[in-house]
């Protein structure tokens, strides 16, 4: 629900720490028609059923035995049912909204005669641009390897330093390859270390 998007179980382990995350638990979920799961990775995504589900959690009371972290986990999800039922956008909505620096940051105009060169792209957003030029539909998995060969020309450090920036954003997903035995070598070099771990893959969703 917070990500708004399909994700794949690579990341819920590797990235958001669930390692609890059981073939049992996910079969509980999908029995309950509360999740849709496809394979080739494993890619989990809320049914409408899931999302009620979700959204009603918003306000429930912490789990007994939640801990300081579960606690304050649901301080925080009380304060977003707060916000959603005062401003009156649904959950969805909400989770989906993007925020664009260059929209919220007032523009400085230029006089014409004085405007200097167009300077080159934020490396995030040639990155973003590479990723639309080779993913079939967004969403789908990218090789890093193929992503470097279409910005050969930047950087090695400008294009890590982008993935690790962009690995912040709620629409960007960087997965290492779960069968590691299939990366060839160029694969394996062009990966990218995040949290002590190389992603080899990935996706933008919007």
């Amino acid at each position: 629900m917070i990500k708004a998007t399909p994700l794949p179980q690579t990341y819920l382990i590797n990235v958001a720490g669930i390692s609890s995350l059981k073939p049992e638990h996910r079969r509980r979920l999908l029995s309950l028609g509360l999740i849709e799961v496809t394979e080739k990775p494993i890619t989990l995504a809320l049914t409408d059923k899931g999302w009620e589900r979700a959204v009603g959690e918003l306000g429930a009371e912490p789990p007994k035995r939640a801990g300081a972290a579960g606690g304050t986990l649901y301080v925080a999800l009380d304060f977003l049912r707060r916000l959603i039922d005062h401003s009156g956008i649904r959950a969805d909505d909400l989770f989906r909204l993007q925020i664009n620096a260059a929209e919220v940051a007032p523009a400085l105009a230029v006089p014409a005669d004085d405007a200097p060169a167009a300077p080159r792209p934020d490396p995030v957003t040639l990155v973003r641009q590479a990723y639309r030029g080779l993913a079939a539909a967004p969403g789908d998995y990218v090789m890093l390897a193929d992503l470097r060969t279409a910005l050969d020309g930047l950087p090695r450090t400008e294009v890590d330093d982008a993935l690790i920036r962009l690995n912040r954003d709620r629409d960007v997903h960087l997965v290492p390859e779960s069968n590691q035995k299939v990366l060839r070598p160029e694969e394996r070099a062009a990966a990218v270390s995040i949290g002590n771990q190389d992603k080899h893959l990935i996706a933008i969703s919007s």
